[in-house]
This record gives C-alpha cells, sequence and structure tokens, in this order.
C-alpha cells in the first residue's frame, strides 16, 4: 500500500516550500497522484528531492531537469522491463 501524502507533510520532509512543489507539478516535471487535492505517495517524493538536489546541489538549471528526468524514467522503465524477463 502506497502511502499518501499532503503537501505540508511533503514539504517538511524535502526541506522546500509549496510554491517551489507548485512550479515543479507547473512545470509537468511531477504528477501528484491527486492533482486535485495535491497528494504525494513516496514516489513523488523521492522525485521531488531528486528535483530540488539537482538545483541546490548541483546547479542544474530549468532547461535540464526534463532532461534528466525523462532519462532517468527511461532507466528506471529499462530496469523494470529487466526484472520482468527475469523471472
Amino acid at each position: 500500500m502506497k502511502l499518501r501524502r499532503r503537501m505540508e507533510e511533503v514539504c517538511i520532509m524535502c526541506g522546500t516550500s509549496q510554491e517551489i512543489i507548485m512550479h515543479f507539478i507547473e512545470e509537468e516535471w511531477l504528477h501528484p497522484i491527486d492533482r486535485e487535492h495535491i497528494i504525494f505517495d513516496d514516489e513523488d517524493v523521492a522525485r521531488i528531492k531528486l528535483i530540488v538536489e539537482l538545483k541546490d546541489e548541483f546547479g542544474v538549471n530549468d532547461e535540464a531537469i526534463p532532461i534528466i528526468l525523462h532519462l532517468i524514467d527511461q532507466l528506471n522503465a529499462f530496469r523494470s522491463y529487466r526484472r520482468e524477463l527475469e523471472i
């Protein structure tokens, strides 16, 4: 069962503000499991932490974020596919 987290809790967990998370949603870097009530699961929280780290610690600009996220998504899809083949 996936945990469902509200915006306030996610902001604390990720050390960022609602405005920044809303920017991530507006840029379509992040897709909450419930867009109407802005509810996040653990995958969303991990993605927020990754984006914050890329921007704050590595100085990645907004233009590069979607490219990096796309590559990570492709890598994760490939890993899932390989796991399915091994079963």
